[in-house]
């Protein structure tokens, strides 16, 4: 794959809110290493990065796509990840297999909520950051209040480079660092006119990087400088720790400031070999050392319609190799590597061998998916799975062409295995096929792919709710009865029910009581065959009847015309006539719903929430985030995605997941009913 050691290999991301520029930096960054021959640009669809025909149609990364290059000897590894909230999950399911990120900010808007969510995501991570404040040579920008934006956020922002000019008068960056002025037509000094601003800046960059060492402290007290040497080294500890983010600015679309941010990227974040050492499952400390026991995570699944699945995975330990057999110890399953290759954006490229710190993929392994530990077969690190965030929005699907059916699914499973954070499961209540995704836009752009790559249209509804149906009180001796005479042998059977409503979530019980042989002990299962059948619609509106217990009392029989399916029906009646008698009510889903939103919209969510029929549990403060936990029904929830997005201007996120069948309201039993009445009659 290459001749370079383990310190020089790095592998980091670039991300940010959408439309930002991680993508024209990306391509800047590769042209200026000679990767490319060709400058790519987003919006004229030359873009090496973004190669999808959905993402050159909407001019925006929806994936991530991984690019390994060289850069003044060392190896690296460029991962652009995707900054819409849709599609920003797989940015976050890459970072956990990297080592260090770029954080892209737009010098005339500011940090959006795309960046300060992959901003928090980072500090979960413990991942180091650079941020690259983009756009210098555009109207409106303003590199000071960017970077103050960046302390706003917690960034602790200092300033490694200076805009050298401002918006079309920009010609490059002035390095802090070497106290140079870099341009297009390469390094030279500092010009009289910024000299005084440059060594202002340069004083306060020497006092933030004393100030995160107590060594350099007490040396800056006593001295008042530190060497350009220990300025340096204190940047590289301070990166690392995250105690404080370098901010280099520059225009990527033009190449300017791209050298000294890859300067950045090569001194200042970690090698495989400087980065915190990974844990395996107890905690302890693995090795990135090539000759250790080989131990990968995979963190992207490409799926080609004819090559099938590429797993593309980041290598911890050991070293990966071409035609071996290793272990994916998450499904506990053996695999057998084929040829492996390097991603350079579209293009693969076969390697003999991979080492830690370097990302490789491989085709057509049978049951490894994105999340997924791959190692050695004996003695390989038990290392942690990468986590898949859950979906929010669903989606009832079905075939346009009823032919198509089989095909969909089948094909739609294929796009579920390249996307873990889609989802594509079946209601057994409602009978429907629900997609579910990270937000509409991401469940329609799989629609396209669908289309696309395997031809078939899909239409999306809204999903039923699954509804249920139970009594709230009492009903005793209840017939079920069963009589048919067509002048042969005929039918006949009799039974008479108790029911009376159990705890929430007991399900159905059956008792039998029968004494004396009034039913013969043969068909008493009959009877309860009958009654778990006419649980599957109940009377309201044709949900499944839950949580009642129903004791079988009494019952009459002929020894001629009684047979297992009289029994079965009488019982099927029974129930059917007990319940309308036991005063049936509509039971609705209700969800633990987790919303995540800053400070100030905390009072309009819960309000929105209230006004969903919602009960807020709590609310408790996680740093800059107010996180609010309710209870929610379901119905009210279906269009929460869009809601939450317009009322925080994109800058909320939630969670549900079920958490218990509830009473609905009156007024919503009414409503629920007179559809399903309305639905019937439509299809009768």
């Amino acid at each position: 794959m290459k001749d370079v050691k383990v310190n020089d290999t790095h592998c980091f991301a670039l991300i940010g809110h959408t439309g930002d520029g991680k993508t024209s930096l990306g391509e800047a960054i590769l042209h200026r290493a000679g990767a490319t021959t060709s400058l790519g640009i987003v919006s004229e669809g030359t873009s090496h990065l973004s190669t999808l025909p959905e993402e050159k149609e909407r001019q925006s990364t929806l994936t991530s796509s991984v690019f390994g290059f060289e850069w003044s000897g060392k190896h690296l590894t460029l991962v652009d990840t995707p900054g819409d909230s849709n599609f920003q999950a797989d940015g976050q399911i890459a970072l956990c297999a990297l080592d260090g990120a770029i954080l892209l900010v737009s010098a005339a808007s500011g940090p959006k909520v795309g960046t300060q969510r992959m901003w928090r995501s980072c500090r979960t991570l413990e991942i180091p950051l650079l941020a690259f404040v983009n756009a210098m040579d555009k109207e409106r920008s303003d590199f000071p209040a960017m970077v103050d934006a960046l302390k706003q956020m917690g960034a602790n922002p200092v300033v490694v480079t200076l805009p050298f000019g401002h918006a079309s008068d920009f010609k490059g960056v002035i390095d802090l660092l070497n106290m140079n002025a870099v341009t297009a037509a390469g390094e030279s000094g500092i010009p009289a006119e910024y000299a005084e601003a440059a060594a202002d800046a340069r004083a306060q960059l020497v006092e933030a990087v004393a100030e995160c060492d107590d060594t350099l402290l007490e040396k800056y007290l006593e001295e008042g400088e530190l060497t350009d040497a220990e300025v340096a080294q204190g940047l590289v500890i301070a990166t690392r720790a995250r105690k404080m983010t370098p901010v280099y600015c520059g225009a990527a679309t033009a190449e300017l400031g791209v050298e000294s941010l890859m300067q950045g990227v090569i001194q200042l974040l970690p090698s495989a070999a400087d980065r915190e050492p990974w844990k395996d499952v107890n905690g302890e400390p693995v090795a990135a050392d090539p000759d250790a026991p080989f131990a990968a995570l995979v963190f992207k699944t490409v799926i080609d319609r004819y090559a099938g699945a590429l797993s593309v995975f980041r290598v911890v330990s050991g070293t990966a190799r071409s035609d071996s057999n290793v272990l994916n110890s998450t499904r506990d399953q053996r695999e057998r590597f084929g040829k492996l290759q390097m991603l350079r954006g579209g293009e693969h490229v076969e390697i003999d061998s991979a080492g830690p710190g370097d990302v490789a993929a491989v085709a057509k392994l049978k049951n490894t998916h994105t999340g997924d530990v791959l190692g050695a077969e004996k003695s390989a690190p038990a290392l942690r799975a990468i986590a898949i965030p859950q979906g929010v929005i669903s989606y009832a699907i079905s075939a346009k062409s009823k032919g198509d059916e089989d095909k969909v699914y089948a094909s739609l499973g294929r796009l579920v295995e390249e996307d873990p954070t889609l989802h594509l499961g079946r209601e057994a209540s409602t009978g429907e096929f629900l997609l579910t995704g990270m937000g509409e836009l991401h469940v329609r752009v799989t629609m396209q792919k669908l289309q696309r790559l395997f031809g078939v249209d899909v239409e999306l509804k809204r999903p039923k709710v699954p509804y249920r149906e139970t009594i709230s009180r009492r009903a005793e001796n209840v017939e079920g009865k069963l009589k048919k005479q067509t002048g042969g042998k005929g039918m006949f059977g009799v039974c008479y029910l108790t029911v009376e409503p159990k705890p929430r979530g007991e399900g159905i019980e059956f008792v039998d009581e029968i004494k004396g042989g009034s039913i013969p002990r043969s068909l008493i299962p009959a009877v309860e065959k009958g009654i778990y059948a006419a649980c599957e619609a109940g009377p309201l509106a044709g949900f499944p009847v839950v949580d009642v217990r129903v004791h079988c009392i009494d019952g009459k029989h002929h020894p001629v015309d009684s047979n297992e399916m009289a029994f079965k029906l009488a019982g099927s009646f029974g129930l059917k006539a007990a319940v309308q008698q036991a005063r049936p009510v509509l039971l609705e889903p209700v969800m633990d719903v987790e919303v995540s939103i800053p400070g100030p919209f905390v009072g309009d969510i819960m309000g929105d929430l209230s006004s969903r029929r919602g009960r807020v549990q709590s609310s408790e403060a996680k740093g800059s985030t107010q996180v609010i936990q309710a209870q929610v029904p379901m119905s009210e929830m279906l269009e929460y995605a869009s809601q939450l997005t317009s009322m925080t201007g994109g800058q909320g996120e939630f969670h549900m997941e079920f958490s218990h069948y509830d009473e609905a309201p009156s007024h919503v039993q009414e409503k629920i009913i007179a559809e399903a009445g309305t639905a019937a009659a439509e299809g009768a």
